[in-house]
């Protein structure tokens, strides 16, 4: 474990510099990179333009032989003429414990419910906010980063505050794992899924939140294994993170250490009275399989000469292709429990039930659509007609849009979904609508960043060249 975790932490070296991030951006993204610091250079002036939109100080090359002084406890407004330039104090905007905890509970969790039904994990981590360094740092990230993006909000300012508790709560987790004795319990986990999110929140790559969920959650979770969160905290806790994983494993046809036998027991025997009796519940298990199914699928394609197959490996692609009928006949008795439920649009739940089963049958049918080694050796697969690919496009077109105007499930949730729907759209206005979602998630989470780039560039390429 402590291996695994020193590695997540790695990333972190660099997060208290301004200009951290163009490092983190991927080759194709750090001409705009450049591009953009430039724009945040001193433009002449005192103050000039640039530093005054930002309601930043100006920075000058120092003379060889100047030495500037500045007392920071005589902070005052100096009046000139038609400008008026405000010294930034270097507290952050806000260091009562009362105020962080305030607007993490009342903004953040109350924007972003991740389970679509009460949860109680996020008031329950208040006890932690009190006794874990770790997860008051981290959740004073959060906030801080939140509160930068308000109206009205000395942006600059709480964005370094934000740093410098992120930085403090990483040493602060680190600090945890390397000791002789380490203490790897629920608060740590915590910290890890907050420090997680403040990634999502920040980081345009993506690449911070995978670190954190792959060396940081998950080998924590798994270290403790299934035991400790059957009940209380870790229960409430469990239902927040397996949303990430399901979602994280479907995104990148990866398997899951939750398709593990006692991890699949846990999802089974779990439920909170919230959670409990709702199609969602095996619907999750079974997003779990097909992204396994997917991941071992291609794994055994990857190496085969599809020109020679020997009977053996017909043998095994045929065995593929009825895991995967089993997959979507499991899958369509899923909708047909969704559709019997009572006034759905009510219950969040079946809301984003709804939209994962729709994007999941398209997945698994993409398993072998996009690869002509199935069709033309294996008699059938579990593919989908394009007319019911164009239906369930549409559900999670319109159930997306509708639940991010009126519900408080948060719009990471729907990553997945628009993903998958944005490979199969082919008109102009499905795609302006998806467009529209990306950029809507990407206001609150930089991560849309890396799936909006990816997914301008899909759009871009010929169909040909989309398939093998």
């Amino acid at each position: 474990l402590r291996s695994n975790v020193s590695l997540f932490g790695n990333i972190f070296a660099a997060r208290c510099s301004w200009d951290h991030w163009t490092a983190d951006l991927n080759a194709r993204d750090v001409r705009h990179a450049r591009k953009a610091i430039s724009r945040m250079q001193c433009s002449g002036g005192n103050p000039c333009t640039n530093c005054s939109r930002r309601d930043s100080s100006c920075k000058y090359p120092a003379k060889s032989t100047a030495v500037v002084k500045i007392n920071s406890a005589n902070q005052r407004t100096i009046h000139n003429g038609s400008f008026v330039c405000s010294v930034i104090p270097r507290e952050p905007i806000f260091n009562d414990g009362s105020n962080i905890l305030n607007i993490f509970l009342t903004k953040f969790v109350q924007e972003n419910s991740f389970t679509g039904c009460s949860s109680t994990w996020f008031l329950d981590i208040q006890a932690h906010f009190a006794s874990s360094a770790a997860v008051h740092h981290a959740i004073s990230a959060l906030s801080a980063l939140y509160a930068s993006r308000e109206e009205g909000s000395n942006r600059v300012r709480n964005q370094k505050a934000a740093l410098r508790a992120y930085q403090t709560a990483v040493k602060t987790v680190r600090k945890t794992i390397d000791a002789e004795d380490p203490n790897i319990e629920q608060p740590l986990l915590s910290s890890t899924f907050l420090l997680g999110l403040f990634e999502l929140m920040y980081d345009p790559t993506g690449e911070g939140w995978i670190q954190h969920t792959m060396y940081g959650t998950s080998k924590i979770l798994q270290h403790l294994g299934p035991d400790a969160f059957r009940s209380g905290l870790g229960l409430n806790f469990f239902h927040q993170m397996r949303m990430f994983e399901v979602s994280r494993s479907l995104i990148f046809s990866e398997s899951s250490f939750l398709v593990e036998a006692p991890w699949r027991d846990l999802m089974k025997g779990t439920s909170t009275d919230n959670m409990s009796d709702h199609p969602i519940e095996s619907l999750l298990a079974l997003m779990l399989r097909c992204s396994d199914h997917c991941f071992r699928a291609l794994r055994y394609l990857d190496p085969l000469d599809t020109s020679a197959l020997s009977h053996e490996e017909m043998q095994q692609l045929r065995a593929f292709a009825v895991e995967g009928f089993d997959l979507r006949l499991e899958l369509c008795e899923v909708q047909a429990t969704l559709s019997a439920l009572d006034d759905p649009a009510k219950d969040d739940r079946t809301i984003i039930a709804k939209i994962y089963l729709a994007a999941t049958s398209i997945f698994l049918s993409g398993v072998y659509d996009y690869r002509s080694v199935w069709l033309k050796h294996i008699e059938a697969v579990p593919t989908l007609p394009q007319t019911m690919i164009e239906e369930h496009l549409s559900t999670i077109l319109d159930l997306t849009e509708s639940a991010m105007a009126r519900t408080n499930l948060s719009t990471l949730l729907f990553l997945y979904p628009l993903r998958v729907a944005c490979s199969r759209v082919w008109t102009l206005n499905e795609r302006d609508r998806l467009r529209s979602m990306l950029g809507t998630i990407k206001k609150s989470f930089a991560v849309a960043h890396v799936f909006i780039t990816e997914v301008e560039e899909l759009w871009i390429t010929p169909v040909s060249d989309r398939y093998d």
